[in-house]
């Protein structure tokens, strides 16, 4: 009998896959952010700060030291902050198509 691979973990792959097949335009997004050319939205920027303080801090909801589920939360919460990013990208991506239109 086949073995079906589980929706979710074909949409998780695709979200880490578009980030790295788009990593010019994340970089560029990153450096006009940083110039303060680009405005990124208020829950995306909420969202990466509140992430990545959760992964790097040792307060966790299920620890580290559990095996499996002490991974697992850091894991998660890695899935949401890709699923936002390559939100945000195709948003800065639409961002520069409007901005070259309305330069033509």
């Amino acid at each position: 009998m086949a073995r079906f691979t589980p929706v979710r973990s074909v949409q998780n792959i695709r979200h880490g896959w578009h980030l790295f097949k788009n990593r010019r335009t994340m970089w560029q997004m990153v450096r006009e952010i940083v110039k303060g050319q680009y405005k990124m939205s208020l829950p995306t920027l909420a969202i990466i700060v509140i992430s990545l303080i959760y992964i790097i801090s040792p307060i966790d909801i299920a620890p580290d030291f559990i095996p499996v589920l002490g991974w697992l939360d850091d894991g998660l919460v890695l899935y949401f902050l890709l699923k936002r990013f390559t939100s945000e990208t195709q948003r800065f991506t639409r961002h520069k198509a409007a901005e070259r239109r309305s330069h033509c």
